[in-house]
């Protein structure tokens, strides 16, 4: 597929372009075909950075461009121009202060463009094109314009045209003043200017000056009789044919075709009584066809009855009642339905009456098709129906009209998947509107196309946030990917974030508040999880994955995600806590085998293996090490334990690869790499491979101890008791390296110093252990003693204390000295505990919404590595049971009390956060309903207060409301009463206590 050129139009342009109801037919438009080519719609070529254009700019640069004679030149000119589409460029408007592209710098990557790139194609492989020729719209105004280009052509004076279109030649002056005119040029221009203007008692003067009836204009081959005919002057045709001119024609139509250009009754019923055909000299069309195109509904009604040309397609395709119902002239369809046109008769690429309506968004035509037994169900070549084509031209009388048949599938989908609610989201101010229709028709919200973009992706690429709210509202799946990864939430988090709201509004209806009448009844809350259930394809947890994935971690927050994490973690914390006994096994048991048969050496030295030059270790242990010496099979049998825990360790990563998208997202985590880092050290501190263990083994299984343990700490970190505390170890950490790193120039010149200051040090003699020793050093162990004062001899040589050297030296010493202590001991190390406690302080704060982060991305990667569909199709139901919150989705609803001191299934935190979303919820509902009585209370009774005089009006009003009044009044007496019985029960139970009180003391 081609890549879009920057000249292009965006892609969701192309997709779902302007509403072609903003194209203006002038029912004097015609269409003029030559040489085989034909154009039934123009198409608008639109630049990427505009939205819509107004219908007017449309009709405008519509207009422009058709009466443009130079374009129409080319045009005609041009012999095989079939498969060429005219377009009309409307005006740019891009920014002209916009720098282009050849003066833009390169600089890193850009960030990937939303926009669907599997949209982007050409004009002919896109749903909404067509492939037509070139064609020019014509009409009175074009027809002069043609006239007034060829009389320059031949040399002529414009005036002549001129004063005969002012009725200055009449026909009293008209003998004296063509003796002036050119000879016979001019005459033939005035023939032609004569004819077009009707002016039929003109012709046979000109004609007797010299005229040539015969002579035509070369462009369209108009003749005096063509124009005749367009113009209905009768008396002009009769006089032509009383003078044998040339009827046929070598262009595409006849002078009869020009009648129904025109909409000339009284010439096209001359021609009819003549027995004329009505077919076009170059098998173009018929003057069915022409009069159909046209709307010429007077000659329409002449031709149509037993026409055996009603049903015939003409060289573009078309019938005449695909004419009739694209231009949206519904008399023009009545007259050629009650002729017995086919309602359902194709065009040569598929499309029906119904759809060319349809995507005219002529709801009249369209209901008179249904009303004749049109078929909404037939496709086009594309596979669109003609609820589509409405949808694509926000035409909602038409979709509705579409919607209310019976054979009508709101969910039908064309060739590239797409249903009526995709291509219904498009820019336009009607974009809502459809879409409520459709989604009121039970439109589906999910269904995505062959590329994977579902109607929420589109409404949050063209920032119709609307319509995003009203899909979130009907359950659009936030989720939800494209073939490429991007899912719809990615996009409405940068397009329309305030759309969200919508989401956390449907959170809050699902907490729903319920209290018995009786007085000791108890509040009980009901949480319906199925916002957060509807679609699994990833699991429970997944769709508060994606949320997490995406950076919309505050959702976590709600009540409702509270209280459904709190489930999940209940159902499945049992398997993390497995896998944190399997692997502290395994850490157990890698520790022992590096403790005892490499550090102290019991393998080689059971073996026979020991080295001359190495003191032996465990042969004179009598502990553990000297129970593996004599029995040395045991540590075999350890190696062997090892490598089986080593490879289900492995097996178990092998099989987390799949939950990852890619496998360089799997190995950019750091914590896998550690994994894998401890299973290949298990492997490299073998001793099968040459009968006996190295020394280089020891330290590399050092290496691994510390990554198993660390490995499981961070393990540990995921539980949800545990989890702040790492991650407070982890932030602090990466700041502690931070600081280090910009300090490090700093240590370096303190450890060169030192170097240089003691070299008789054990610690400073060389450079890497005096960086070490001033790493110590910066804890507070400084050695003063040790560096100041060594004695009279360091390293076999005698000091000269008290030279001059030594004061020097001394001098020196305890500057760098004490600067150290400055800058590194006290401000360094104050410097790094204070970034320590502003993280912490900083995580304490942020520690709820982390904590419920870690908890969610756990759940995820337990739930997936769970239900990845390797185990036996038993177990899996196994797992379903044990490890689902909701086995059965009927069943989504948790009732709780939250006021009940023994309710103990959710924490207390949750439960008072949920009771107090129910509480407002309920409170603004009432706040509502009482605010519109008072509002309809004080209107009546301002209405009455303020307008004593008009006593009719007033008794209209009262009339209106008086069923919905007292429906409201009786209803408040029975909440008043209500109230009344609980207020007394209470404070009977209330006096009871304190008499119970009283007694008891």
């Amino acid at each position: 597929m081609a890549e879009p050129s920057s000249e292009e139009p965006s892609p969701l342009d192309k997709v779902f372009p302007a509403s072609p109801n903003s194209a203006v037919h002038n029912n004097n438009t015609t269409t003029v075909n030559h040489n085989n080519t034909r154009n039934r719609r123009v198409q608008l070529e639109r630049s990427s950075s505009s939205i819509q254009f107004p219908a007017s700019a449309m009709a405008l640069a519509h207009k422009s461009k058709t009466s443009s004679n130079l374009l129409t030149g080319r045009c005609l000119s041009s012999s095989n121009c079939s498969s060429t589409t005219r377009r009309v460029s409307l005006p740019s408007t891009e920014d002209p202060t916009w720098v282009g592209e050849d003066r833009c710098m390169e600089y890193g990557t850009p960030p990937p463009i939303e926009e669907p790139h599997c949209y982007s194609m050409c004009l002919s492989e896109s749903s909404f094109s067509e492939e037509s020729s070139c064609a020019v719209q014509i009409n009175r105004d074009y027809l002069k314009g043609l006239l007034v280009e060829h009389t320059r052509t031949l040399g002529c004076r414009l005036l002549v045209v001129e004063e005969l279109e002012a009725g200055k030649l009449d026909l009293a002056s008209a003998d004296k003043y063509l003796e002036g005119c050119k000879k016979p040029q001019e005459l033939n221009a005035l023939l032609l200017y004569a004819s077009f203007l009707g002016f039929g008692e003109l012709i046979p003067i000109v004609h007797n000056h010299g005229a040539d009836l015969n002579h035509s204009e070369p462009e369209l081959g108009m003749t005096a009789l063509h124009l005749c005919a367009f113009s209905n002057c009768l008396s002009g045709v009769r006089y032509l044919l009383g003078h044998n001119v040339h009827v046929g024609s070598k262009k595409a139509h006849t002078p009869y075709h020009f009648a129904a250009f025109g909409n000339a009754i009284d010439v096209a019923k001359f021609f009819a009584q003549l027995g004329w055909s009505q077919e076009s000299p170059l098998g173009e069309e018929t003057v069915l066809h022409a009069a159909a195109r046209n709307n010429a509904l007077d000659v329409l009604r002449l031709l149509a009855p037993k026409n055996p040309t009603l049903n015939r397609l003409d060289s573009a395709g078309y019938a005449a009642i695909h004419y009739a119902a694209e231009r949206g002239d519904s008399g023009c369809l009545k007259v050629l339905l009650a002729a017995g046109c086919l309602v359902n008769v194709s065009t040569r690429k598929g499309e029906t009456a119904l759809h060319l309506s349809a995507e005219a968004g002529c709801a009249e035509s369209l209901e008179l098709l249904l009303a004749k037994g049109a078929n909404p169900a037939v496709r086009n070549r594309r596979g669109q129906t003609a609820l589509h084509l409405a949808a694509r031209t926000h035409s909602l009388e038409c979709v509705e009209a579409l919607l209310q048949h019976s054979r009508s599938e709101p969910n039908a989908e064309d060739h590239d998947g797409r249903t009526p609610l995709h291509v219904a989201l498009g820019r336009s101010l009607l974009a809502y509107d459809v879409t409520e229709m459709l989604i009121s028709w039970k439109a589906q919200v999910n269904k995505p196309d062959k590329y994977g973009y579902t109607p929420l992706h589109v409404a949050a690429l063209n920032e119709l946030s609307q319509c995003v709210d009203i899909l979130i509202q009907h359950g659009a799946d936030l989720s939800a990917k494209t073939k490429g990864g991007t899912s719809a939430l990615s996009i409405i988090l940068r397009k329309t974030p305030s759309s969200l709201n919508c989401f956390k509004q449907r959170l809050d209806a699902s907490i729903s508040m319920h209290q018995h009448g009786s007085a000791a009844g108890e509040v009980e809350l009901r949480l319906d999880f199925h916002p957060l259930l509807q679609h699994q394809q990833q699991g429970e947890i997944g769709y508060l994955g994606t949320f997490v994935k995406e950076g919309y971690k505050e959702i976590l927050e709600h009540p409702l995600c509270q209280s459904f994490l709190h489930l999940k973690w209940q159902k499945i914390r049992k398997y993390y806590v497995g896998r944190l006994l399997f692997y502290l096994l395994y850490v157990l048991v890698l520790t022992a085998w590096v403790i005892t048969a490499l550090a102290h050496n019991c393998y080689n030295e059971s073996h026979g293996q020991l080295d001359n030059s190495s003191r032996p270790l465990c042969a004179n242990s009598t502990g553990l090490n000297g129970f593996l010496y004599r029995h040395p099979v045991v540590l075999e049998v350890e190696w062997y334990a090892l490598v089986v825990l080593t490879v289900l360790e492995g097996l178990r990563k092998l099989m987390g690869i799949l939950t990852y998208s890619t496998v360089r997202q799997f190995f950019t985590q750091a914590e896998n790499m550690v994994e894998w880092c401890v299973i290949v050290s298990v492997f490299a501190t073998s001793f099968v491979y040459t009968g006996r263990t190295y020394t280089w083994q020891s330290h590399v299984g050092a290496f691994a101890v510390l990554c198993g343990w660390s490995n499981l700490m961070l393990m540990i970190g995921q539980l949800p008791m545990f989890g702040a505390y790492v991650a407070m170890f982890t932030s602090v950490q990466a700041q502690v390296f931070k600081l280090l790193l910009a300090y490090a120039c700093l240590l370096v010149g303190f450890t060169a110093s030192f170097c240089v200051i003691f070299p008789r040090s054990k610690s400073f003699s060389s450079p890497h252990t005096g960086l070490i020793k001033v790493l110590v050093m910066m804890t507070g162990e400084l050695d003063f003693e040790e560096l100041f004062f060594p004695g009279e001899e360091e390293g076999g040589r005698p000091v000269d204390v008290g030279g001059t050297s030594w004061i020097l030296l001394q001098v020196s010493a305890q500057l760098s000295f004490v600067l150290f202590l400055l800058f590194v001991t006290i401000v360094l190390m104050n410097l790094l505990v204070g970034i320590a406690v502003h993280d912490i302080k900083g995580l304490q704060k942020t520690a709820g919404l982390a904590k419920l982060v870690r908890q969610t991305k756990l759940i995820c990667d337990l739930e997936t590595a769970l239900f990845l569909g390797l185990l036996p199709q038993c177990l899996m139901k196994v797992l379903r049971w044990t490890a689902l919150v909701l086995p059965s989705p009927l069943k989504a609803v948790l009732t709780v009390r939250p006021l009940n001191p023994r309710e103990k299934r959710l924490p207390r935190d949750v439960l008072a956060g949920a009771y107090k979303v129910a509480r407002e919820r309920k409170g603004n509902l009432l706040n509502s309903t009482l605010s519109s009585k008072r509002s309809n209370n004080s209107t009546i009774y301002g209405y009455q207060k303020f307008d004593l005089n008009a006593s009719v009006r007033r008794r209209t009003n009262m009339n209106e409301e008086p069923a919905t009044t007292l429906e409201e009044a009786a209803r408040l007496k029975e909440e008043v009463a209500e109230l009344r019985k609980i207020c007394e029960s209470n404070n009977l139970l209330i006096q009871e206590l304190v008499k119970s009180f009283t007694f008891g003391k």
